[in-house]
């Protein structure tokens, strides 16, 4: 069962990456290509060109929760799970339910489809070819949206809750703030408490202004792949050959501001990585704010780091925050040998 819904979850996962890759790197592009425009309110989309490229991007990074979500619920529930988890995915989006909505509403949207082919298995063989293209998609969709008007009701109030949470730290210090904001974008790494740390760091730079929050913020979330890409890199034995393949996209993915590299890897072992992860964003988030760095741009990662205050302390950061994270993973994670046998021990 723990082997199931581990390899159902890596199914959306597996899925989502490519989609968060192409739309986070269209996005760091475009402010790249709209320099010009540094600091203004409307940087990144200052032309016809950059705005090509970051509605692109966007378009893009906005399938991320739907594919996360029908994937795992077409793991479940074999195709018919495809429509309601797709939907579920979009409804956790709109719903401000994020990452952590997606996942419970892809694993309900292919139990729910496992329930109705129960209740559907008793018509008639004349009837049989309406239930994947009709009752499947139709009793599959409503049913999961009335499960997902309770998880965006629950899950909503704790995103406005931290976002109260961070404003109440401004006047606090930059290094206290930056330790708090860099470790709640590698908690959930895309999901409702990385959200809350991104949109204040947004909503600091509102203007044009350039803000130390929204660059902590950015060293948090970039800093758990660089940490994990630079682990496959220095301790091998600690990662299976797929693994290894994957810090190398772990790389781009972390110089381009997507923190969702890591989920791989959190997930295939959370006692060692999370502390890892965490661990490096808070020290990375605390030593933007200890430089005094700060940043104009929500996004871009290391495209953007010209226009950065004090760009070195940035460096700094998420050198030191890598480093941390690598150590970790090596004190922590058994190696893939040991990690395997353990592994088919449980099963």
């Amino acid at each position: 069962m723990k082997n199931n819904i581990y390899k159902q979850l890596m199914s959306g996962v597996s899925q989502m990456i490519p989609f968060v890759v192409a739309g986070g790197i269209l996005i760091a592009l475009a402010f790249v290509f709209d320099a010009s425009n540094a600091g203004q309110a409307n940087y990144g989309w200052g032309n016809d060109f950059s705005a090509w490229l970051g509605d692109t991007g966007k378009i893009a990074f906005g399938f991320m929760l739907p594919i996360m979500a029908g994937f795992i619920a077409y793991a479940i529930g074999d195709r018919p799970g495809f429509v309601p988890g797709f939907v579920a995915g979009a409804l956790a989006s709109t719903g401000e339910s994020g990452f952590l909505g997606a996942l419970v509403g892809g694993f309900a949207a292919g139990y729910i489809i496992l329930l109705l082919k129960i209740v559907f298995s008793k018509l008639p063989r004349s009837m049989q070819g309406i239930k994947p293209v009709l009752l499947f998609p139709l009793f599959g969709t409503l049913l999961l949206a009335l499960v997902m008007l309770g998880v965006n009701i629950v899950v909503s109030p704790i995103n406005l809750g931290l976002q109260s949470f961070l404003h109440g730290l401004e006047g606090t210090s930059a290094v206290l703030v930056g330790l708090i904001a860099g470790g709640m974008m590698a908690i959930d790494m895309g999901g409702p408490i990385n959200k809350a740390a991104y949109v204040v760091g947004v909503a600091t730079i509102a203007g044009g202004i350039s803000s130390t929050l929204m660059a902590a913020v950015m060293a948090g979330g970039m800093t758990p792949p660089l940490g994990i890409a630079l682990a496959t890199v220095l301790f091998k034995k600690k990662f299976n050959k797929q693994q290894i393949e994957a810090g190398k996209t772990n790389w781009i993915m972390g110089a381009s501001f997507i923190t969702e590299g890591a989920i791989p890897f959190a997930v295939s072992n959370p006692k060692a990585v999370m502390p890892a992860i965490v661990a490096g964003s808070a020290l990375a988030g605390a030593l933007v704010g200890l430089f005094d760095t700060a940043v104009p741009a929500p996004h871009g990662g290391l495209f953007v780091i010209f226009i950065m205050q004090n760009w070195w302390g940035f460096i700094i950061a998420l050198v030191a925050g890598s480093i941390l994270t690598a150590l970790i993973i090596k004190c922590l994670m058994p190696d893939a040998i040991e990690l395997e046998e353990t592994e088919q021990t449980d099963d």
